[in-house]
């Protein structure tokens, strides 16, 4: 529902004031969230930007009252302002750039505050009904090894978040794979689907049945530690998004979707060559 109040807020760096006269509220994994901009063309956008985000797992509800919301505004010269919960939080003239930002910290409030939902920072494919986790942090390698698995005949499922229900099941979150690469000197980052890669989307939930602690060292062999369920929740949760915010709900969880799966940690060479290993477990 868009809203007739009139807000007037300061921005950071910048002698206006922004008026958020449009707004929606939308619901995704349980948490309702409020955005509002300052014209109607950027809430379309950060409304298409949120469904992307979100792999359109995304309701819009009637007005109601939500702690978490976020604020987009331009001023004279172009800038687009960016606020969480009320307060300024950052801003930046390069459009693209910004919504991008926008579209990671969105993921990350719901991630966080999610109802009935655990998210785990992890690449995710499938075979023969069973999940392969891949838990691990930013520049560990996820993405590449969620590539060869998928073009070693894998289900794509994830490589950003494992999203587990209740019962330990994984359910898809299937946004384009985000493949980094050198440009320049710099790293930059290129979306690819994974159609384009022959690949297949998973889309049924599905149990856990191996989890790969692993990072990319270079020349490394593959020589897998096979863990307990109790030391595999230890290597997983500092991957797990709500561990500060539903601690209790999220150790719960991870026990049930690693009670009947092989839990493996170690370095890796090659995705390429270790991608038919894996497999070859299911």
């Amino acid at each position: 529902m868009l809203s007739s109040i009139f807000r007037q807020m300061p921005l950071e760096n910048s002698p206006v004031f922004c008026a958020f006269e449009h707004e929606l509220v939308f619901e995704s994994y349980g948490v309702r969230v409020r955005i509002e901009a300052s014209d109607a063309v950027l809430l379309e956008e950060a409304e298409r930007r949120a469904r992307k985000a979100l792999v359109d797992n995304v309701r819009r509800v009637d007005d109601v009252d939500t702690e978490r919301s976020f604020g987009i505004a331009s001023d004279v010269d172009g800038t687009l302002h960016l606020y969480k919960n009320g307060q300024a939080f950052t801003f930046d003239r390069d459009r693209q750039r910004f919504f991008r930002f926008f579209d990671s910290l969105l993921r990350i409030e719901v991630a966080e505050h999610a109802v009935g939902w655990v998210f785990i920072h992890a690449g995710v494919v499938a075979s023969n009904g069973r999940a392969i986790l891949i838990p691990g942090n930013s520049f560990s390698g996820k993405t590449t090894l969620v590539q060869e698995l998928v073009r070693a005949g894998a289900e794509y499922y994830s490589d950003e978040y494992a999203v587990l229900d209740n019962a330990g099941l994984v359910h898809a979150f299937p946004r384009n794979l985000s493949v980094r690469y050198t440009e320049a000197g710099s790293i930059a980052e290129r979306d690819i689907e994974v159609g384009s890669m022959g690949g297949k989307i998973g889309s049924s939930p599905i149990p856990v049945g191996l989890v790969v602690l692993t990072k990319f060292v270079e020349d490394a062999a593959w020589e897998p530690e096979v863990l307990s369920i109790g030391q595999g929740i230890l290597e997983t949760i500092p991957h797990t998004i709500p561990r500060i915010a539903n601690a209790v709900h999220s150790l719960k969880v991870l026990n049930t979707a690693f009670c009947d799966a092989i839990i493996l940690r170690s370095s890796r060479g090659d995705a390429a060559r270790l991608a038919p290993t894996l497999l070859s477990f299911f």
